[in-house]
């Protein structure tokens, strides 16, 4: 006899799943640790900012169920590999990871410094992936899980002033399409997200006109919230994606399709 069909709603469910967030603060990921609590996950965000990642566990724990928030600076591998042990020894491993952590860079080609190049891919790029990768192994121990990197718009084509930004945005939107034919077989999905323009404290830094030309881009001529994310980040984590796999998501407002 089959199993009973889950119902539609039932497929963006994530009971009993374990989801680790990174940049899970602030911003985007603080967006998506929130909705993915909802949804019935165990959440465990990582931030750099110890208060701020302890107060937005403790707020998720009171509205919803078990958070945990665990400081962490992505672009130092150690403090990663530290993460994942945690989550190991608190939750028993992981199911979700979502890479959400993120800083802001503008600068034109010929002036971008060699730092600031790597500081970009150490926290987009190299983050991304060893989270990725010591995920990965969590999940073939508890029979697959799903992997969300957040990329950008600006990865997945050029814009003035985002060589360094935009390169390491677009180095995971590849990097999930590797991981996404390789560990297929063990029932790890790997994803991209690519926001276009979100308000957030990223953009907050902008100066008026500068905002006021990148909103016109935009088909729908305003800016995405946070909360504008953390669905399509619901859909790549949970069942209801589960025939999706290297891909990217974009969610922007119609802009890229100019």
């Amino acid at each position: 006899m089959s199993e009973p069909r889950a119902s539609t709603l039932d497929r963006f469910r994530l009971d009993r799943k374990v989801a680790v967030v990174t940049g899970g603060s602030r911003g985007i990921g603080r967006a998506i640790a929130r909705s993915f609590a909802e949804a019935g996950a165990t959440v465990v965000i990582a931030s750099r900012n110890a208060a701020h990642v302890m107060a937005t566990a403790e707020e998720i724990h009171r509205e919803h169920r078990e958070a945990y928030g665990i400081p962490c600076d992505v672009s130092d591998p150690k403090a990663l590999d530290h993460l994942f042990e945690r989550v190991a020894e608190m939750c028993g491993g992981t199911d979700v990871f979502v890479h959400a952590a993120g800083v802001s860079s503008v600068g034109f080609a010929q002036d971008a410094p060699r730092d600031e190049l790597q500081r970009m891919l150490d926290v987009h790029y190299l983050a991304g992936v060893r989270g990725a990768q010591l995920a990965c192994a969590q999940m073939r121990e508890r029979g697959g899980g799903s992997i969300v990197l957040v990329s950008s718009v600006w990865g997945l084509g050029g814009a003035t002033a985002s060589l360094a930004y935009g390169s390491a945005k677009a180095a995971l939107a590849h990097a999930v399409k590797v991981m996404g034919i390789e560990w297929a077989r063990y029932g790890v999905r790997a994803n991209a997200l690519a926001p276009g323009f979100v308000d957030t404290d990223m953009t907050d830094e902008m100066d008026a006109k500068t905002r006021d030309k990148l909103v016109a881009r935009v088909p729908m001529r305003r800016m995405a919230s946070p909360d504008e994310m953390a669905g399509p980040a619901l859909f790549l984590a949970s069942g209801a994606s589960s025939y999706m796999t290297g891909q990217v998501l974009v969610a922007d407002g119609g802009e890229r399709a100019r």
